[in-house]
């Protein structure tokens, strides 16, 4: 499904109009319009700069867990790692997999199992793409102070803690 946003960002004025709703904080609502725009654009920005490599977020983040693991995973453990079901898993091996970057491998003690290893062009990819997705990712935060940055992680940590309330029934 597509992911809608607004193009034309309300101003703090133009919420305070909600104020007239029952328990509407219009500081709030900008902040969270503002850090749902901030989401929208990083995932976008980011899905096209791995589309580059025909990857997607989830591919990247695949290989990255990967190449931290250098006797493999089995999918059941990636899937742990990153969040997500094992058939969601399943269908990132496979992708990974025809594109020749992961390899299945028989379990080395369980002969019913099988780990996901990195091919040498799955670690070519990999280390290809770290240095100039890196060199982006310092250059955005390069006009961000290390007081800020340090701010922003608590502040972040925070909303990690609490975003839960917004999908709760």
């Amino acid at each position: 499904m597509a992911k809608l946003f607004l193009t034309t960002l309300p101003t703090e004025a133009e919420l305070q109009k909600l104020a007239d709703f029952p328990n509407v904080d219009p500081l709030s609502m900008h902040s969270h319009i503002l850090l749902r725009k901030l989401s929208s654009d990083f995932e976008t920005n980011l899905e096209s700069f791995f589309a580059q490599y025909n990857l997607s977020t989830g591919r990247f983040t695949l290989l990255l867990i990967l190449k931290n693991a250098p006797n493999g995973l089995m999918p059941s453990e990636m899937a742990q790692k990153v969040g997500v079901t094992q058939a969601t898993i399943s269908g990132l091996i496979n992708s990974l997999e025809k594109a020749e970057l992961v390899k299945r491998e028989v379990h080395e003690r369980d002969g019913r199992s099988f780990v996901i290893r990195l091919t040498e062009k799955g670690v070519q990819l990999f280390e290809s793409i770290t240095p100039v997705y890196y060199g982006r990712v310092n250059q955005f935060w390069s006009s961000f102070n290390e007081n800020e940055k340090r701010s922003l992680g608590l502040l972040f940590g925070r909303m990690i803690e609490g975003i839960g309330i917004i999908g709760s029934k």
